[in-house]
């Protein structure tokens, strides 16, 4: 992960409105841009960054509210109502003077978590920012419905016998304890790599689909079709090729690259391997982002697999 300044920032982040109490302290690189600070604190408290997110914090020159996040396309103007995070230092807004702010995460479920600034320090050692220090109780399931339905969600699963207390668990992977939480075992993305793939990489790929939908591209008479990959997701493939079959390998060897983007040619018993590894890979990685990657990709490739077969 890429270095960012030589101090380090500490937090307390608090999920509001729930019991047991859900809580993490961490700390960040000084130099942390707010989007940073959103990844950091995604994979601190457990959520899978699935939905848009806010930060509310008061501007320390002006001391007027501020939201920090994600623009939608009318936040693009001169009078914009959300700032992108990406554009704001933490070291510009957090203090001493000016120590909180409110995290909003899923406008729908609407999770409220107070950060809280609570010092600036020398890094002892930068490879280990970002860290989780402390922290207790179990993120909620994503989508249990905010504070509100996480309560009922708990209320239920304490009656596994019941139907629904039943469903709810096999939901959930069939089992949860609101208080378990091991700070050691939050493993934090790269927070430029969770950029990449939120706002480019993924939308490449829609880009592909849409593309094969509307205008399918025929099979060469060797019965493959080219499939386009941006660059940094096709090196990622090829981080681990002993888990892909012989024709897989030989197939991306000879991938051409153009404008970022590597042309894989794929017939239909490699598109069914390539999901096969792709799952594999998944399962075996520690790192949510490229779990939620090699699952995307696997998701891709079984929509353009689907279209092939209806040529």
């Amino acid at each position: 992960m890429k270095k960012k300044g030589t101090g380090v920032h500490q937090f307390r982040i608090t999920l509001q409105d729930v019991k047991p109490a859900v809580w993490r302290r961490i700390r960040t690189p000084e130099g942390y841009t707010f989007w940073d600070l959103h990844v950091a604190i995604q994979d601190a408290m457990g959520w899978q960054d699935k939905h848009l997110h806010e930060f509310q914090i008061l501007e320390p020159k002006l001391r007027k509210p501020e939201s920090i996040g994600i623009p939608d396309d009318d936040d693009l103007g001169p009078d914009t109502d959300v700032v992108p995070g990406w554009d704001r230092s933490v070291a510009n807004y957090f203090s001493g003077d000016n120590p909180a702010a409110t995290y909003v995460y899923d406008f729908g479920d609407e999770w409220n978590h107070e950060v809280v600034f609570e010092e600036a320090a020398p890094a002892e050692k930068p490879e280990q920012s970002p860290l989780c220090l402390d922290g207790a109780g179990a993120c909620p399931p994503e989508d249990c419905g905010g504070p509100a339905g996480y309560a009922e969600f708990l209320r239920a699963i304490k009656k596994p016998g019941s139907p629904r207390g039943g469903e709810l668990l096999d939901w959930v992977g069939g089992s949860f304890d609101p208080r378990c939480f091991a700070a050691q075992d939050v493993v934090f993305d790269d927070p430029e790599a969770r950029w990449a793939w939120s706002f480019n990489e993924s939308v490449v790929l829609e880009k592909e689909i849409n593309g094969m939908e509307a205008s399918p591209r025929k099979p060469d008479r060797m019965g493959r079709i080219a499939f386009q990959i941006p660059s940094a997701l096709y090196r990622m493939l090829l981080k681990h090729p002993a888990g892909m079959s012989v024709d897989l390998v030989d197939q991306f060897d000879i991938a051409a690259e153009k404008n970022g983007l590597m042309s894989v040619r794929l017939d239909l018993e490699e598109l069914k391997a390539l999901g096969g590894f792709l799952v594999s890979s998944a399962k075996k990685s520690q790192r949510k982002l490229d779990r939620r990657i090699m699952m995307s990709l696997y998701e891709h490739f079984k929509t353009m697999e689907t279209i092939v077969r209806e040529l």
